[in-house]
């Protein structure tokens, strides 16, 4: 049997992760799944600093918690010491924190944000609703992006808010049952009720809930995208 064609091994992607741990493996297993490949050798090199440790994103927004810009500056490090030529980060609170320190580093940062926004602005979309921590919505990361493509957006109610929160909890304890899934649903039904009939899924682990979103719900993944987007990139020479 002849020998399968092989690709020349891609460009090394550094996976800055743990935050949180699901999210994390949700985001390789996308990268998997959307690599082309035909055998092991056609996937991507890629290395992965998963640190938990990293201080809670939420109440360094919200409540002067601690800075968990030192743990980004390790993770980095040791994903530069390791050869990576482009770095990702699976989390979308914590962009506020990581994109000063990516300013300047030697290799390639695709930020989830921006790669989102450019997702909504090629498929057409001129409304959309965003369900995000309340440490993203506070540091308006995602709204500034979405403001300057032209983008309006719609948020939800606080009480839907409140349950937007009790969801990123659960999923970071792994308690995702019927009841959770039931009121992630609901939380699009509201978003649709408000006239954005598509959601910006604006928290990795909000991501892992929506692999099958219900009810036939249109939905922006950045964990999807970001994937896509890192699979294209990994494979630029």
């Amino acid at each position: 049997m002849a020998e399968r064609h092989r690709l020349s091994p891609s460009r090394l992607v550094g996976i800055l992760g743990g935050m949180g741990p699901a999210a994390t493996v949700d985001f390789y297993a996308k990268l998997v799944r959307h690599t082309p490949a035909e055998q092991d050798q056609d996937h991507l090199r890629v290395v992965i600093w998963g640190d938990p440790s990293v201080p809670n994103r939420q109440e360094a927004l919200l409540a002067g918690g601690t800075d968990p810009t030192p743990w980004l500056e390790e993770g980095v490090r040791r994903l530069i010491d390791a050869g990576a030529e482009i770095v990702v980060v699976p989390c979308n609170t914590v962009h506020a924190h990581v994109r000063p320190v990516m300013a300047g580093q030697p290799v390639e940062f695709i930020d989830i944000i921006d790669t989102t926004v450019e997702a909504v602005r090629r498929r057409g979309l001129h409304r959309v609703g965003l369900l995000a921590t309340d440490g993203a919505l506070a540091s308006g990361i995602f709204q500034r992006g979405l403001d300057a493509a032209g983008v309006e957006w719609v948020l939800p109610s606080p009480e839907r808010q409140a349950s937007l929160m009790r969801l990123v909890h659960a999923v970071k304890t792994g308690r995702v049952d019927t009841a959770t899934l039931t009121a992630m649903a609901d939380l699009l039904a509201e978003i649709d009720s408000r006239g954005a009939s598509t959601a910006v899924a604006g928290c990795t682990e909000i991501s892992t809930l929506l692999e099958r979103p219900p009810g036939g719900a249109d939905v922006v993944d950045p964990a999807l995208e970001l994937a896509l987007r890192t699979v294209e990139r990994a494979r630029h020479t």
